[in-house]
């Protein structure tokens, strides 16, 4: 059993105060990034070549995996 006061069972305490809202401002970024590749991503899966090459790996892997007759 180990005793309470251990490093592993302390709270972590920030070193300066400037520090306080650096891990929810990273977060933020992150979560702003995420969502602009998101919208980057719906924006050409929307177009016509995309879903034209989408639908044709489809088609190769059903014939691949012996499904015959479906076509997308």
């Amino acid at each position: 059993m180990s005793h309470p006061n251990t490093p592993a069972r302390r709270p972590r305490r920030f070193r300066t105060p400037s520090e306080r809202g650096a891990a929810t401002a990273e977060y933020a970024v992150t979560i702003v990034a995420a969502c602009g590749l998101g919208g980057i991503l719906v924006s050409l899966l929307k177009s016509d070549v995309m879903l034209n090459a989408l639908k044709a790996l489809i088609n190769y892997a059903l014939k691949l995996a012996g499904v015959e007759g479906l076509e997308l």
